[in-house]
């Protein structure tokens, strides 16, 4: 995904991904030794080998890196030899902007992060919504998956029925629902239990869904990628957040929202400060933090985020 994030980007000379087959890792890092790169920035959150490892590989002298209080030996984090302290409690796009002092920059989080759409994925999003006839009207976008950790995930019968009730509240309008391939049948799950003919379940790649997200008049998901593309955009995005540390990660600009759970033990997902693994505190699925926040409670908040509007 981070590659096609960058791939148009006009400030981004070369994007290297590690190869899948073992045999070509090789020249893949001799490829990037004969780059000579001097500096090299590893973002937030980074306590895992790889990140130690790399830049020493490929030949880089000044290594600029967070440093944490877990998991030093098993990280080879003596390896990095520009170290900014991880602070706990501030958002990620804090903390990496936090990096830069070791390069001599200071510089002010940006009110949005900035996430740019070609104009061929724009008229592609613009067809799509056109044939499906959704040119007016109230437009919701979902993201009920979470990528790789699965306890992210709020209940599909909970993200149907707020939708259902937006629907009926401010519609008429459709639903985009919103994931990558592996959750294709999550995606037709919640299509089946919204019900109607006003769910289109979205099979796009990452540029196109992003210009289908920009037109939505709100999206709502679990604390996930799409998520933070949806506030990059400036889209009104809702986010729910169990197991994961919205103080980290929250939805990241003017118009973003989230809700949290309550419970004592959230947030349980220990990494990047306790754990060198992204893992969570309980096993669950979905995780009881999630499942006290109600259908209600998010309703409530999306009125709020919209009614704000007019």
């Amino acid at each position: 995904m981070m590659a096609t994030v960058f791939q148009d980007h006009p400030r981004i000379h070369h994007s290297y991904l590690p190869p899948a087959k073992r045999r070509h890792i090789f020249p893949w890092l001799m490829e990037l030794r004969r780059r000579r790169y001097e500096i090299s920035v590893s973002c937030f959150p980074s306590n895992r080998l790889f990140f130690h490892i790399l830049p020493i590989l490929i030949g880089v002298k000044k290594r600029v890196i967070h440093s944490y209080r877990c998991g030093r030996l098993r990280t080879f984090s003596f390896l990095s030899n520009a170290r900014v302290e991880a602070v706990e409690g501030i958002h990620d796009v804090q903390q990496n902007l936090r990096l830069l002092q070791a390069v001599g920059l200071v510089t002010q989080a940006p009110e949005k992060p900035i996430f740019r759409i070609n104009g061929a994925d724009e008229a592609t999003a613009n067809s799509l919504l056109e044939r499906e006839r959704c040119g007016s009207g109230f437009l919701m976008g979902l993201h009920a998956g979470a990528g790789p950790i699965q306890g992210k995930k709020w209940h599909l019968e909970r993200f149907a029925l707020v939708a259902q009730e937006l629907l009926r509240r401010f519609g008429p309008g459709h639903v985009l629902i919103f994931g990558g391939p592996e959750e294709e049948s999550q995606k037709r799950r919640l299509a089946a239990k919204i019900r109607g003919n006003y769910t289109i379940v979205v099979d796009q790649g990452l540029g196109i869904t992003a210009a289908l997200i920009r037109h939505c008049n709100l999206f709502l998901s679990n604390d996930s990628g799409l998520m933070h593309i949806a506030a990059a955009l400036g889209v009104r995005t809702l986010g729910i957040f169990g197991p994961t540390d919205w103080h980290r990660t929250a939805p990241y600009g003017p118009a973003a929202h989230f809700i949290h759970s309550k419970l004592p033990c959230a947030p349980c997902l220990g990494y990047p400060f306790y754990d060198t693994r992204p893992r969570l505190g309980c096993h669950n699925t979905p995780s009881p933090c999630l499942a006290e926040i109600t259908a209600d409670q998010v309703l409530n908040k999306a009125f709020c985020i919209l009614s704000a509007q007019k």
